[in-house]
């Protein structure tokens, strides 16, 4: 089944991001810093991109959602969007994580490249890819302060940090993934026609599984 016209949301930082494909080819975004809560201005968005791209919802074939790790309360308001029309429209829905895209862009490389997430202030998930995947089983918790020695001997790369990190740590803050909406249609695409859609009922945030006294552990045991 080809998919001509597919949503893509990404509400897990402070940048909005919203894409539409139109007609199988063409793409029309939106990717702007968010001063306010998204929930605030999400429909708003999603509105003007149907406008701009000229897709009658009612023809609406998918929607991408990004699960991040990102900000939680972000990501729950852009997959609320998404489940709400794909739940009226009866479509399908993709789930895109911020790993799996790392390992997308990454695809050509076969050798481990650690993915780096922040999902606190000085806390970060570090997560291997090589050849296209990703490996949620070697995940590695660090502290800012261990992260830069880390990184001194490791292929790394930050993906989802909008921001600066603390100054007086020597981690390359030009090492980062970047990706918008045409990704998450590009990637969303190649999931859908793979039979690789998501439970709308299951839908959530990715929740790495560590519990907080698995973290706090491996954290204590680092210094």
């Amino acid at each position: 089944m080809e998919y001509k016209n597919i949503l893509a949301i990404d509400s897990s930082s402070n940048r909005l991001k919203i894409g539409m494909l139109s007609g199988g080819d063409r793409v029309v975004k939106i990717d702007e810093l968010v001063e306010q809560s998204h929930s605030q201005i999400i429909i708003e968005k999603i509105n003007s991109v149907f406008k701009s791209s000229g897709v009658d919802k009612m023809s609406l074939s998918a929607v991408v959602v990004n699960l991040g790790p990102g900000s939680f309360t972000g990501l729950r308001i852009g997959i609320a969007a998404a489940k709400g029309m794909v739940s009226a429209l009866g479509i399908r829905i993709v789930g895109i994580n911020h790993f799996e895209m790392a390992a997308y862009k990454l695809r050509n490389e076969s050798d481990d490249i650690y993915i780096i997430v922040q999902f606190k202030k000085d806390q970060f998930f570090v997560v291997p890819v090589n050849s296209g995947s990703y490996y949620l089983q070697r995940l590695e918790v660090m502290k800012l302060e261990h992260l830069s020695d880390f990184c001194k001997k490791n292929r790394f790369a930050i993906i989802g940090l909008d921001g600066q990190l603390e100054s007086g740590h020597e981690l390359d803050y030009t090492n980062r993934i970047m990706y918008d909406a045409s990704d998450l249609l590009e990637l969303g695409t190649l999931k859908l026609e793979k039979g690789e859609d998501g439970d709308l009922a299951e839908m959530e945030p990715l929740y790495i599984q560590k519990s907080q006294a698995e973290i706090n552990f491996e954290l204590k045991n680092r210094k």
